[in-house]
C-alpha cells in the first residue's frame, strides 16, 4: 500500500491542524494500549514513548506490525513497513513466488540474493497507482511466518533516501529466543 492513502479518509478541518490529528491517535492508541497491558516503545531520539499494541498477529493473514514515515517530499512520504505474513514454506519457494508477482507486475528485479536457510533480500522498482517507485526489502522466515521488510521510495528520492532506508531495513533482527535470527545484514 502507499504510505500516506489512509489520510484520503481525514476530514478537511483535520489536515489544517495535523497537532489535532496526532492528539486523536494519541488518545486512541493510550486507551487501547492501557486495556492491552502493551509493551512500551521508547524512541529517545524523538523524546517520546508509546505504547505498541500487544495482541498476537492474525496468523491466516499478513498483519502489518510496524510503518514508519520519513518527511513527505514529491506527494510521497519514504516509508519502512514490517509486516508478518504466514508462510510454511522454504525461504527459497517464497523467492520464487515473489519473483513471479513481479513478473506479473511488470515489476523489475534489480538484485536478489540468498543468505542462509531463512531469509531473502530484494530491490526492485515497479509503478503503483501511477507512481515509479523503488523498493529494498528483506524476508526472514522463522516458525511458519515470514518477516517481510520493505523500505519504499519513490523512484526520483531513492538517491537521496535509500542509504537511509537500506540501513534500517537491515537493522531489523528477531528478538532472542526465536527460532531462527537473521544476521544483522544480508
Amino acid at each position: 500500500m502507499i504510505a500516506g492513502a489512509a489520510w484520503y479518509n481525514v476530514p478537511p478541518h483535520f489536515m489544517k491542524n495535523p497537532a489535532t490529528i496526532i492528539r486523536v491517535a494519541a488518545i486512541f492508541s493510550l486507551a487501547i494500549c492501557s486495556q492491552l497491558g502493551a509493551a512500551t516503545i521508547e524512541l529517545p531520539l524523538y523524546g517520546f514513548q508509546i505504547d505498541a499494541f500487544d495482541a498476537a498477529p492474525d496468523a491466516s493473514a499478513p498483519t502489518t506490525v510496524l510503518q514508519t514515515l520519513l518527511p513527505a517530499t514529491e506527494g510521497f512520504a519514504p516509508n519502512i513497513i514490517v509486516q508478518i505474513q504466514p508462510y510454511t514454506g522454504t525461504i527459497k519457494d517464497y523467492a520464487t513466488l515473489s519473483r513471479k508477482q513481479f513478473e506479473q507486475m511488470k515489476w523489475n528485479v534489480i538484485s536478489d540474493r540468498q543468505s542462509g536457510d531463512n531469509e531473502w533480500s530484494v530491490e526492485y522498482t515497479g509503478s503503483l497507482q501511477g507512481a515509479d517507485l523503488h523498493f529494498y526489502a528483506r524476508a526472514v522466515s522463522t516458525n511458519g511466518k515470514v518477516y517481510l521488510v520493505t523500505g519504499t521510495a519513490k523512484e526520483s528520492q531513492w538517491k537521496t533516501e535509500s542509504d537511509t532506508l537500506r540501513k534500517h531495513v537491515d537493522s531489523f533482527k528477531l528478538t532472542p529466543g526465536t527460532q531462527s535470527s537473521p544476521s544483522s545484514t544480508p
